[in-house]
């Protein structure tokens, strides 16, 4: 799947020289160049009487003067669509920290060539006394001033937004003097002519980080992802708001392309995409381009079109939109408990906590689909003992001895392996006719064909890929994406392969320290050893059926951990190997069934 390029589309446009003239008195007349992924600057400040206000912008707002240049700041007008724009600049708690960062995503501004698709913002907010100050304006009447500069750019290039954004922020709060406006000038300027023409993927994904996401989520990352895909009411939480949104980018780093392709995510109404959609042939491949590759899967999945809306950092101003009859799905960020108060009014599907790594669902239904299958279990604690073992506290972006191993780009690969063999697995078993037309009405059917036909999909999980079936994401890829893909990516998944005692072993050890029971449950984890070892001969022909009745295992053994211990009789206690004896046989028992 791809979209045909168009003139507008910065990603088509040549390289220009960076270098600039320091003398040169900087262009506020005419909107920035069509090939600059900078879109404006911006400065935001808390005024005593209208709390967040714009004071400065750079081209000019619609409403100002285009013919002359702004020399102080002021209270501007802000397009009507941009009315919450102050409070995601300047976002709940920021006098907490010297400094922090806000990402959010603002709307097309009709008529306004500045702001012709979503733009993609970057706020830099900090303080200072107001009795440090050098020169006092009127409008300084609190004893502390806060302001926020703030980048508006056409692709979500944060990463290296954000170093340069730090230091400017700095270097214009060190001169104690808010009417020197010559350093923003400046500093616009300079990223006009620095970010133009194509932009490569390590920019793209600098500001990410997928090993601080795995490290604090562990296997839930994989559930983050299948949540994603089926394009569900997720809120996350937490603080600082950095963290908050990096976290939150992390996790749409891992579909290939998504990150390019968020130009409708900015409002529920956009759909602007769609009719540049169009199916790529796979003559059309090209030999070592990968770009060529994903296209030629269907790739990037389109998650957020009409209906759905995506804001990294969400303001309480902003709330209705997601109460709205419009928005069907979403995936915000927000520091405000709040929203808590509002779950029934928005529809909250799941809670995720940055700050504990935790998932709350509002739709235990939902919990037991996204679950990960005993692949996903198995591929997951692999690239989980990866990060665990290359983990570095004093430099949690880098693995130890900055290796590839457990690298950004090691866990994005992984990931993107993934994805493209859940895409090649859903193809081969429609190209198979192992999956009927009425696919909810058929799920019977659809169970018997993966006991009898070479299904793949049973490994990610079929209740997982019923749901996906009815989004709109899967709807658009299964129309512009060549049927033959499993041709060239084999189907299959990650994590399949014939089950070793080492793999239950390490499962059931990972879940044992999850739910803090190792000394309650000891005796059962011998004992599922010896039952899987007992089997073990059967492992190769009934390999689906063992996969499915371990899940099942899991399940039942977590809801009923807890009240393990209790419900031992004191003849069990007394004599361990009775009580594993019968365990064992249970065990053994629901295996064969």
């Amino acid at each position: 799947m791809e979209i045909n390029s168009n003139d507008n589309n910065p990603s088509n446009t040549k390289n220009t020289s960076s270098d600039n003239n320091s003398n040169s008195v900087p262009s506020v007349k005419q909107p920035p160049e069509d090939d600059s992924f900078i879109a404006a600057l911006l400065v935001v400040g808390f005024h005593h009487a209208h709390g967040p206000i714009v004071e400065f912008c750079v081209p000019p707002l619609p409403q100002q003067d285009n013919n002359t240049q702004q020399t102080t700041l002021e209270k501007l007008k802000v397009p009507e669509e941009w009315n919450f724009l102050p409070f995601l600049a300047l976002p709940d708690g920021a006098h907490q920290k010297d400094e922090d960062f806000a990402y959010f995503h603002l709307p097309p501004v009709p008529g306004w060539p500045v702001a012709e698709t979503t733009l993609f913002g970057i706020s830099c907010n900090r303080q200072i006394a107001a009795k440090d100050l050098l020169v006092k304006t009127p409008d300084v009447t609190r004893s502390i001033v806060q302001k926020a500069v703030v980048v508006l750019a056409r692709q979500p290039i944060f990463g290296p937004l954000r170093q340069k954004l730090a230091v400017i922020t700095s270097a214009w709060f060190n001169q104690k003097d808010f009417t020197q406006l010559d350093i923003l000038y400046d500093f616009y300027r300079n990223l006009q002519s620095t970010y133009r023409g194509p932009i490569d993927d390590s920019t793209l994904y600098m500001g990410t980080s997928l090993r601080e996401l795995l490290h604090k989520f562990k296997s839930k990352t994989l559930m983050l992802l299948k949540l994603l895909l089926l394009e569900k009411r997720i809120l996350f939480y937490g603080y600082p708001v950095e963290r908050l949104c990096t976290f939150e980018y992390s996790l749409m780093s891992l579909v290939p392309g998504l990150l390019r392709s968020l130009q409708d995510s900015g409002d529920p109404d956009l759909d602007t995409s769609k009719k540049f959609l169009r199916t790529t042939e796979a003559k059309e491949l090209s030999s070592g381009n990968k770009e060529s590759l994903l296209k030629f899967m269907g790739l990037p999945l389109r998650l957020f079109e009409k209906g759905s809306f995506f804001q990294p950092y969400l303001p309480l101003q902003q709330i209705d939109i997601l109460s709205s009859e419009k928005t069907k799905s979403y995936v915000i960020g927000t520091t405000n408990q709040i929203f808590f108060h509002h779950k029934s009014d928005i529809n909250i599907d799941v809670l995720v906590n940055v700050e504990t790594g935790s998932l709350e669902f509002h739709n235990q239904r939902l919990s037991a689909m996204v679950g990960p299958t005993m692949a996903d279990r198995r591929w997951m604690e692999n690239i989980v003992r990866v990060v665990n073992d290359t983990w570095d506290e004093s430099d949690p972006s880098r693995p130890m001895q900055n290796t590839y191993l457990g690298s950004d780009d090691y866990l994005r690969a992984r990931f993107e392996e993934y994805i493209l063999s859940l895409l090649s697995s859903m193809k081969h078993a429609q190209d198979a006719n192992l999956i009927p037309d009425g696919w909810c009405h058929s799920y019977l059917h659809t169970m018997h064909s993966i006991m009898t036909e070479k299904n793949y999909l049973s490994d990610y999980g079929m209740s997982w890929l019923m749901a996906w079936r009815e989004t709109n994401n899967f709807t658009l890829w299964n129309q512009y994406t060549d049927h033959e893909i499993y041709e060239i990516v084999e189907p299959g998944h990650p994590g399949m392969g014939n089950i070793s005692i080492s793999d239950i072993q390490n499962t059931l050890s990972n879940r044992l320290r999850d739910l803090q029971l190792r000394q309650n449950l000891a005796p059962l984890r011998q004992t599922l050893s010896r039952a899987v070892s007992g089997g073990a001969k059967a492992m190769s022909t009934g390999r689906s059926r063992l996969f499915r009745g371990m899940d099942a295992l899991w399940n039942e053994f977590e809801r009923g951990a807890n009240d393990e211990a209790p419900r031992r009789s004191s003849a069990d206690t007394a004599n361990p190997n009775a009580s594993g004896k019968n365990q064992e046989r249970e065990l053994l028992n629901r295996k064969k069934a």
